[in-house]
């Protein structure tokens, strides 16, 4: 006997009409006119509420239906197959929103993590480097050249550099290795995404695009302290903020 059958025996055996069963169990009695008709089935755990309201045991209720049981059957793996899946996407989504957020958030802080951020562009910019004829003590780097000999070095790196992207005048400082600059060629252009440097090349000033040159100092001199009197200027202010990039306006064109 197929379910919808089983369903209308076992209803009038208890003196239920389709109102009353529909109530015991929370739905409309259309769902039961639907059922009886073979129109559609319950689920799993409605097939349980039934056989506890109409006093008889579930395989009773099933029993010789068995394409019912096989529909039952593949809803109930479908059911756990979306579920997995959902549980997937779900993770997934936090994956990629934390991603997110933690890339559009955390720039300019690391080179391997800028590297490889996809929320961060390639930039080309531009900076004016000091050279063994301007350069003072603090310019240069001391480096092991022996078990106990020191040498003072330039360009191994230099660090904190200003370096210009575009005539905004938008900059930042960065640290990239060159070695010695040439005399003639005492400006470098920098290919970076945020603080990674990719690669660099000694230019001319004649060479920096004049927008960009609006917004830079000849001379490197004018730069020298800069980052030291920047982080000092960012200890001042209140809160957290410490912006990665900023503006440089020198307030000299030609």
């Amino acid at each position: 006997m197929e379910l919808n059958e089983q369903l209308k025996k076992y209803r009038q055996q208890e003196n239920l009409t389709q109102k009353q069963l529909a109530m015991k169990l929370n739905v409309s009695d259309k769902t039961i006119s639907s059922w009886e008709t073979n129109r559609t089935y319950p689920d799993i755990s409605l097939l349980i509420n039934l056989s506890s309201v109409l006093n008889v045991s579930l395989d009773e209720l099933l029993k010789g239906d068995t394409e019912t049981v096989e529909k039952i059957d593949k809803d109930l793996k479908l059911k756990k197959t979306y579920k997995h899946l959902l549980i997937v996407i779900g993770v997934l989504l936090v994956i990629v929103g934390g991603g997110y957020g933690f890339l559009s958030q955390y720039q300019y802080e690391n080179e391997l993590v800028d590297r490889f951020n996809p929320l961060l562009k390639t930039k080309i910019g531009y900076a004016a480097l000091p050279t063994e004829k301007t350069a003072i003590d603090s310019d240069y780097i001391e480096m092991k050249v022996g078990p106990h000999e020191k040498k003072k070095v330039l360009g191994s790196p230099f660090k904190n550099m200003v370096v210009t992207d575009d005539s905004w005048g938008t900059s930042s400082f960065l640290t990239f290795y060159t070695g010695l600059p040439p005399v003639d060629k005492p400006y470098v252009m920098v290919e970076h995404r945020g603080i990674y440097v990719s690669r660099i090349n000694f230019v001319d000033w004649e060479s920096i695009p004049r927008g960009i040159r609006n917004n830079m100092f000849k001379d490197y001199s004018k730069y020298r302290g800069m980052y030291i009197d920047y982080k000092k200027s960012q200890k001042s202010m209140k809160g957290n903020y410490d912006p990665k990039t900023f503006v440089m306006n020198v307030g000299q064109y030609d």
